[in-house]
Formats: structure tokens, sequence, C-alpha cells
């Protein structure tokens, strides 16, 4: 079983978040050549690829209609290989493109239709293979009765291999209907549909909040089950988390729960994630061990109101359950003391505003790493005086933390590597500030980075508040923080300076373009090195990043 962190890892976590700055090199950057890119065409993600090249997505919004682009890219000279189109058509239905993902040497465009006639939601995919060829035929995934395009969602699920994808399909038919999920398995390797099977449970997620969820039936939010996880494993055991309310709770507390369908299997198992009291969690990530578990973890969190000052309760955890047996066989929780909050710039007053997004769960040897991030949101409404109002949502992007679970079970250190960078935006949409990504020895945090912070990190004793916050990228740096696995010291260096080109993690900012939140903002080459995207005012070039 996990043990509870002791006093004496505590204190080390908390020494080692105060622990002096290195600036050995980490990391060396290669550029490529300059792109000759169409500036219209907007940079969406960039998509992993085989051993000689990688993939990237591009939409084209300005002039004459909406254009898709899937490009490939050679790793050895960073040069454009093809740029193919994705037609979606000119037919009357509201056509979409929901998702797409690399896998088993060709990339997969997801794309949903609604015809409103029919009342009938389509979600199809299509191919672009390695020589460029854009598949002719759409293959249908799934098609669904509903009379409303908001009653549907879709969400694609890569297994760790990827050769397989899992598609949830949550939909009602009506307002007056109840929610049930599809469960699809597409094999990415011979591109076919292998299985679907159906749980009766709410998996969906709204894109409508608010009265307009209400009005359009999408069910209270305190009074539902909310789906906040899911993974397919490479043997097509699909696990997903739900926070569930806890029946005859007038506190509308919620327990969260893992479900597991096993491969072949129409019914999923339930069991219950205990923890000391009833918290919060809105984000998880899964991940297998080498035992073959499955590992669960993710922030928590708890506020309780008093007078004078109210309790605030922030933390880590971590299960791990047994899918033969369906049983947790281990758990392990630490909460964030008021030191660990004060080296995140986070009292315990304004914790309470704090957001936490676990992001990655990667294990490395015997040990597990927990990486996420720290943002505060603010959301401001400005009534004019012709009775309109304005709203902006105003993101400001605090720290990576990086957590380690060793072999026994319990966290052994606890780090954060500061990420300051304010973004004000017109809907609400978190984007991925940072790349991580690990070798045998370090996890090399990348961020944008003010300038002047250099200075400050070679301070033992710099203050948190002290550091200041990348508003634009120009002038900023592109800087590499390398987090040795074994102690969690850290050694920060500057790869480059944004001058002219730059690390540019967000791109497209068009609501209806969106990569998803989790969408990574480089793509892997052969170990020990990543490809990332610069540009400087629409002109655009790639770079190749080799670690130590």
């Amino acid at each position: 079983m996990y043990k509870m962190i002791s006093k004496a890892v505590v204190v080390a976590a908390i020494l080692c978040l105060l622990m002096p700055y290195g600036v050995e090199a980490q990391a060396k950057f290669t550029p490529g050549p300059t792109l000759n890119s169409d500036k219209n065409n907007n940079f969406n993600r960039m998509l992993g690829g085989d051993d000689n090249s990688f993939y990237c997505y591009r939409i084209r919004s300005k002039g004459r209609g909406t254009s898709f682009f899937v490009e490939k890219y050679s790793k050895a000279s960073m040069k454009l290989e093809f740029s193919k189109e994705v037609n979606l058509g000119e037919d009357e239905n509201e056509t979409t493109i929901e998702d797409v993902e690399y896998a088993a040497g060709n990339v997969y465009v997801f794309r949903r239709s609604y015809d409103k006639k029919a009342d009938k939601m389509t979600l199809f995919f299509q191919t672009v293979s390695a020589s460029g060829e854009v598949a002719k035929d759409l293959k249908e995934v799934v098609a669904i009765k509903t009379d409303h395009y908001e009653f549907v969602d879709f969400e694609i699920f890569p297994n760790p291999s990827k050769t397989k994808f899992l598609v949830k399909a949550a939909h009602k038919a009506d307002k007056k209907d109840t929610y049930k999920a599809d469960l699809i398995v597409i094999d990415a390797v011979n591109v076919k549909k292998l299985s679907t099977r159906r749980v009766e449970q709410n998996l969906h997620i709204s894109s409508v909040s608010g009265a307009l969820a209400f009005f359009f039936g999408m069910g209270d939010e305190q009074e539902s089950s909310t789906v906040i996880g899911m993974y397919m494993t490479d043997n097509d055991d699909i696990f997903y988390c739900l926070n569930e309310p806890i029946k005859g709770d007038k506190e509308r507390r919620r327990n969260l729960n893992l479900y597991t369908l096993k491969a072949g299997s129409e019914k999923p198992q339930v069991v219950n994630l205990p923890f000391d009291d009833n918290y919060f969690v809105g984000d998880i990530e899964f991940s297998v061990a080498a035992d073959k578990d499955v590992v669960v973890g993710g922030f928590l969190s708890d506020v309780v109101e008093r007078k004078g000052r109210d309790l605030v309760k922030r933390g880590i955890f971590s299960f791990k359950v047994n899918p033969s047996s369906n049983s947790v066989v281990g758990k392990t929780v630490y909460f964030f003391e008021d030191k660990m909050l004060a080296a995140l710039e986070s009292t315990p007053n304004r914790a309470k505003y704090d957001n936490y997004k676990l992001d990655y769960i990667i294990p490395v040897g015997d040990a597990t790493y927990y990486v996420g991030e720290l943002y505060r949101l603010a959301v401001v409404t400005t009534y004019n005086s012709n009775g309109s109002s304005t709203t902006t949502y105003n993101y400001d992007y605090m720290d990576v933390i990086v957590a380690k679970l060793n072999s026994k079970g319990v966290f052994e250190w606890i780090v954060n590597s500061p990420l300051r960078n304010d973004m004000s935006l017109k809907y609400g949409h978190v984007f991925k500030q940072y790349i991580a990504y690990n070798t045998d020895k370090n996890l090399y945090i990348l961020c944008n980075d003010h300038p002047k912070n250099m200075a400050r990190y070679e301070k033992a004793d710099f203050e948190p508040k002290d550091l200041k916050s990348v508003s634009g990228i120009h002038g900023s740096n592109f800087v590499c923080n390398a987090i040795d696995l074994k102690t969690g010291n850290i050694k920060r260096q500057v790869v480059f300076e944004n001058e002219d080109f730059c690390f540019a993690p967000i791109q497209e900012r068009n609501p209806q373009f969106l990569p998803p939140s989790d969408c990574e903002i480089f793509a892997p080459g052969a170990k020990g090195e990543i490809y990332i995207y610069t540009e400087d005012r629409g002109v655009d070039r790639f770079g190749r990043i080799k670690f130590d």
C-alpha cells in the first residue's frame, strides 16, 4: 500500500523549491530554413510523425471561405514535403473539423456533420497518407438521431502506441431524453472500425453554459455526474472517471469513481477512489504501471467557508488500481503547506482562486513524475450604455509543478518551475504554455520567460512576487528548465532570445478553430530531441532542440 508523505519528505520538497538555479547548457537549438508558407495559413498545431517526418495542421480563414491543410515536413531538412487541402465540401449540412490526429503512418481528420432536416449528427474520418494522398471516401464512425446540435459531443483518444483510437460519442435524442454514450474503437493500422459499446451514463461535455445550458436541457451541473478523464490501453481496456453526486447529501458533495470497461465486456465495473474527506477533483491523467496496474492522478481542492478567513486545501494525489481485482491497491495524497503555496505565489487566502491542471503522468525507471500547471482566471464583464456587455477572460499562467512519486508510493519531492504569462481573451480557453520532455536523467520544462527573471532566479532568496510576466512574445526569452529526476534540482538556461523568430505556443486564436487544451506544441524526434515551431509576423520556420 502507498504510505502518506512523511514530514522529512515535506521538508526536502520545500528545500527543493528554494534551491538556486544553475545556468549550465542543457538544450541546443538548431533553426531550420525559413518557409515560404502562405501568411494566411494559420498554424494550428503540430502532429506526430515517423522516424523521418513530422506533420502539422493549418487553417486559412481569410479571403474566400475556410480551407484546412495537412502538411508534412522532413526531420532532416525541416523543409516542406507536401501541403494537402482537406475539402469539407459545399453541401448544406453544418460540417466542422472535430479533431486531427497522427497514427500508424496516416493523419486522421475527424469531422462532424449535422443534418437539420433529418435530425442526424454523423461523425466521419478520412486519412491523409504519408505520400500525401487525401482519401476521397469518408468513413462513417457513428450516426446519431438528435434534434439539437448541442446534444452530441465527441472526443477522440489515441491509445499509448497510437495504433487505435477510442471515440466517445455522448448524446441524447431530445431535451426530455437522458444521456448515454457510445464508445467506439477504431483500428488506425487497418483503417477500420472494430467495435461499438454503449454505456447508459452521462459522459457529455457541453459547450453551452449558464442559462443557455438550462434552456437546452443540459442539466444542473450540481445534480449530474461529470466526466473528467478517459483513457484506453493498448489492450483496448477503457477507463474513465466520474465526479458523482452523493445521494441525499445536502451539501451536494461528490465521490470520485473510476469505471473500467474491459475489452470484450459490455458493462463497466466501478471502484470508488476514496479520500479522507470529499474534495473537488476537476482534472486527472492516466498511466499504466509496469505491473499493468492503472495509475490515476490529479490535483484536488477544498474550500471551507468560515468567518474571518476561508480554510483552503490544495494538493496532489495518486491512486493505483488493479484492473483484475477492480480494487485500489495504493494511494497517496500530499496537501500543499503554506511554504509551498508561498513558493507558488499563492497565500492560503488567494489559493481558492487558483486552478491546477495535470497534464502528464510520466513513468521513468521505478519512479513516476506528475507534471501540471497552475493558472488563475478572472472573468470581467463590462456593461455598455446601450445595454450590451463585453466579457473578457484574463488568464495568468503562473507555474509548472513537478512531483516525483518513488517506488515506495511516496511523493519524494515536489518542485515548481515559475512561468509567468498574462493573456486576455474574448472567450474561455486554457492553452498549454510549456513543453515537457524527459530523458533518462532530466525532465525538461521549456517556455517563454521575461528576460529580467533570469537574474532573479540566481538569488536563493528571490521572492516570487518579484518575477515579471510575459505579455508579448517578442522581447522575451525561450528558456529550458532541466529538473534532475533524482534530486529535483533545477538548472536553467536561455535557449534563444525571442527577437525575430519566436517560440509561439499559441497560434490560432479564432474560437471556431481552437486547438484542444491538451494539444502538444512540439513534435518528438529521435531520442533526446524535439521539433518546435517559430514565427516572425507571419514568416515561420521549424527548429530542432537536442538535450544533453
